[in-house]
């Protein structure tokens, strides 16, 4: 008998006689003791013990969400309804003192939710999940700080489930509700197919426009407003309304853009790139300077970077711009070989404490310095919908004419 047998067959013991006793134990001692169970990648019916015993008991340790959450998505692939419904009792009634906060608990129902509708496990208890996490959101709304978010992401949700059931006028007005808070693509899409399918074609092509003025580089959306224009109108020229609503929409985000412009000084900074050019407030006067926060563990800049390095590529040679991806890593030596394994050109430089000075608070940050020296553009995240080459051209348009 290996020493790994041996040490599960006494862990799986002693959690048994702990189980059967009358009353749980709950210290320290017994949570080290659940956690190491947990290593030992233990059988199903074990693991389900630990984790809702975990669950229950500790759920004031921040490492127990994520157990939590793993559970519950077991329960779902095992299509095991006791172990959920356990463990939904647990979420329905936690404790003020537990590690999930109001909206880490709406947020939780909602992926439960969601996975529940796409996947087709245990669907049957989806609504019971949507009826907890609206009930959460709507006695605490006004103290979210994400309301408008949150709000949409539960009626999107909402919209999923009532689609999956087959009730398309819920799954509409659900939808509709996710608009009121926020306006995604996506929603005005899923609303749009659903208009599409009753032979509503009128307001299905409203909501198809409404997403592709919000995200005129995706191609699906696209295609959506060309068939469905073409249905409409058969003896229209499509291509010519497509060229027309493309151009009102650019116009339109680019007075958007353009508005967001602002003029502070900028810190004082020297960053000195890998090929050891510097880059200074000093002589970087006269010009407008791209300043990107970013790092290698962050996947929204990665999704960025290739972006970054398309407009570089389309004013590297202007004397009058300049360039720098300023890594925020602490483990600087993973910074050069990502560089080389992406075949990315732009200058890169280490952050040495500069993203404090700017007022980095999440990454990636995009900071367009002006000729002047005032910072004139800050962009935070990165939206892929957005058409990153052609704002950022705006921008620089601004600055430099």
């Amino acid at each position: 008998m290996t020493k790994r047998l041996i040490l599960v067959l006494a862990l799986a013991s002693l959690l048994l006689l702990n189980f059967c006793s009358k009353e749980v134990e709950v210290s320290p001692e017994r949570f080290k003791v659940l956690l190491d169970t947990l290593q030992t990648d233990p059988e199903l019916e074990l693991y389900m013990d630990v984790t809702y015993e975990l669950s229950k008991y500790y759920p004031e340790e921040q490492v127990v969400p994520r157990i939590m959450l793993n559970a519950f998505q077991r329960s779902l692939m095992e299509q095991d309804g006791d172990r959920f419904d356990a463990l939904f009792d647990i979420l329905e009634n936690y404790p003020a003192n537990g590690a999930l906060s109001i909206s880490d608990q709406i947020a939780f129902g909602n992926r439960l939710a969601w996975d529940m509708a796409e996947q087709m496990f245990l669907f049957n208890k989806a609504p019971d999940v949507m009826a907890f996490t609206f009930r959460t959101f709507e006695a605490n709304k006004e103290d979210l700080e994400w309301k408008d978010e949150i709000g949409a992401m539960i009626n999107d949700t909402q919209g999923n489930v009532y689609e999956r059931m087959d009730e398309p006028e819920k799954a509409i007005k659900a939808y509709g509700a996710a608009l009121e808070y926020y306006e995604q693509p996506e929603t005005f899409l899923r609303r749009g197919l659903i208009h599409e399918t009753m032979g509503n074609l009128e307001l299905a092509l409203e909501d198809f426009t409404a997403a592709m003025s919000m995200a005129p580089n995706q191609s699906m959306i696209i295609g959506k407003v060309k068939e469905t224009y073409a249905n409409l109108y058969p003896n229209e020229n499509v291509e010519l309304f497509l060229t027309d609503l493309l151009e009102s929409f650019f116009e339109k985000r680019k007075e958007e853009v353009l508005a967001e412009s602002f003029s502070m000084k900028a810190p004082e900074f020297q960053f000195t790139d890998m090929q050891g050019n510097v880059m200074n407030n000093k002589n970087m006067l006269g010009k407008v300077v791209f300043v990107d926060f970013w790092a290698t563990w962050c996947n929204p800049c990665r999704k960025e970077l290739p972006e970054f390095q398309h407009f570089y590529d389309m004013h590297k040679d202007n004397p009058k711009v300049a360039f720098v991806a300023a890594s925020t890593d602490r483990e600087r030596e993973k910074v050069a070989p990502y560089i080389s394994q992406e075949n990315y050109t732009f200058p890169v430089a280490y952050d040495d404490g500069y993203a404090s000075k700017f007022g980095v608070e999440g990454i990636p940050s995009l900071f367009i310095i002006g000729p002047s020296g005032n910072i004139r553009y800050k962009i935070v995240g990165f939206d892929p919908d957005k058409d990153f080459a052609r704002e950022m051209t705006w921008r620089l348009e601004s600055l430099l004419y």
